[in-house]
C-alpha cells in the first residue's frame, strides 16, 4: 500500500511539474528596477483621453474595442517601446502590463511611447502607487511585465 501511495504521489508530482504555467508563457517582456511617473496632474480622464487618442500606438484608431475603457493606460520608455516596432504597429499597444510597487500591484494598457526612461501614467494609476498630485517625484523599483 504504502509502495502504491508513494508511485501515485510521485505521478501527481511530475504531472503538477508538467502543468504550464499561462501567465509565464504569455509573457512578452519584463523588467525590474523601472522607475514611475506621472503623465500629467488633476483629473485622470484628459491624460487618458489624450493617451487613447493621441498616443503613439493610436488606440482610438487602431484598437478601438481592445482596451476595457476603465482600464488606466501608460506610456512605456523608448527603449522598451522601441524593440517592438513602430507606433501603431508596435506590438506592445494595446497589451496589458502588470507593475507592482512596494506590494501594490496594478494593470494598465499600453498607449503610448515616453521619450523618458520611465513608465509615464495617470493620475488613478500614480495614486494607487503611493504618488500625490502635484508631485511630479519619480517612484523608484516598479517590477512589471507585459502579457499577451
Amino acid at each position: 500500500m504504502q509502495f502504491s501511495l508513494s508511485i501515485a504521489t510521485f505521478v501527481l508530482a511530475i504531472t503538477a511539474s508538467a502543468a504550464p504555467n499561462s501567465k509565464r508563457q504569455n509573457i512578452i517582456t519584463s523588467g525590474d528596477n523601472m522607475q514611475g511617473s506621472i503623465f500629467q496632474f488633476g483629473d485622470p480622464a484628459p491624460a487618458r483621453q489624450t493617451l487613447y487618442t493621441v498616443g503613439a500606438c493610436g488606440l482610438s484608431t487602431y484598437f478601438p474595442n481592445a482596451v476595457d475603457p476603465n482600464m488606466p493606460l501608460v506610456a512605456m520608455p523608448a527603449a522598451v517601446f522601441d524593440q517592438y516596432g513602430a507606433a501603431q504597429h508596435n506590438q506592445l499597444c494595446a497589451k496589458i502590463i502588470t507593475m507592482t510597487h512596494n506590494g501594490v500591484t496594478r494593470q494598465a494598457a499600453i498607449a503610448d511611447r515616453n521619450s523618458f526612461d520611465s513608465i509615464d501614467m495617470t493620475l488613478d494609476l500614480w495614486q494607487a502607487f503611493g504618488g500625490h498630485d502635484g508631485d511630479g517625484t519619480i517612484i523608484q523599483g516598479f517590477s512589471w511585465y507585459i502579457s499577451q
